[in-house]
Order: structure tokens, then C-alpha cells, then sequence
């Protein structure tokens, strides 16, 4: 069952470069992507779209992806979608961190293109 072209996608990332990446990859398998610059946005737009999958930059202003995730989590319309980690502070310590805490997925950057897709159909379910 290949459902991928139907998935909708908002991506949490406050650098230009990392959103046009991690979109681009995305859009390339038919992805619908939702670029939105922080935590805050992403809560907002959760109102609006019932997401595939969350991809968050762990470290940004205003509302952080550690925070975007606890909010996600703590409410019971949101807490079923995968949220999916991805940062440039990557350590053994942060990935298990990350997981420890309640995300899907961790992603160091730069985001492979080969395996990116793949791992997410893994995490998703698809």
C-alpha cells in the first residue's frame, strides 16, 4: 500500500536552507508540505490541517521543537500524529533524548535525501 502522494506534511523549521531541503525532498515524492517558522505556528496550523506527520527543528525560537512536541502530546486531537526530530546538534545523547521524550523519529542534519523518505514511511506506517 503505497498512500505517500496522500500525505500531508508540516514542516517546523526556522532556517531558510533546511526548509527548502527538507521540502524539496518531500514535494519529490508527491508530499503535500506546510512550512511553518516555529512551535507557535505549528500548534495554530494544527487547527487548520490533520497532519501525516510533524517533521520539527529541535532548536528555534520562540517555541522550540522539545516544547512543540509536549504541547502535541498533551493534547488528545494532536497526541496520535508522529512527530519526527531533526537537528544540527546531533549527539548519541540528544537521539536518545529525543526518543526518550516522545518523538517517532530523529533525524541528524544534513538530512540524508536517500534514506529520509524511507525511514519516514517506517515511522508513519505507510
Amino acid at each position: 500500500m503505497d498512500n505517500i502522494d496522500k500525505w500531508k506534511v508540516i514542516v517546523v523549521e526556522d532556517t531558510y536552507d533546511d526548509q527548502q531541503l527538507v521540502s524539496r525532498i518531500l514535494t519529490h515524492h508527491g508530499i503535500e508540505v506546510i512550512v511553518v517558522q516555529d512551535g507557535n505556528e505549528c500548534l495554530e496550523m494544527l487547527h487548520q490541517v490533520q497532519p501525516t506527520a510533524i517533521i520539527t527543528d529541535l532548536a528555534m525560537p520562540n517555541k522550540d521543537g522539545w516544547q512543540t512536541l509536549v504541547a502535541i502530546r498533551s493534547d488528545i486531537n494532536t497526541a496520535h500524529i508522529p512527530v519526527i526530530a531533526i537537528t544540527a546538534y546531533h549527539s548519541a545523547d540528544v537521539a536518545e533524548d529525543a526518543m526518550r521524550a516522545g518523538f517517532d523519529g530523529y533525524f541528524p542534519k544534513p538530512i540524508s535525501p536517500q534514506t529520509f523518505v524511507g525511514r519516514m514511511r517506517e515511522i508513519v506506517g505507510d
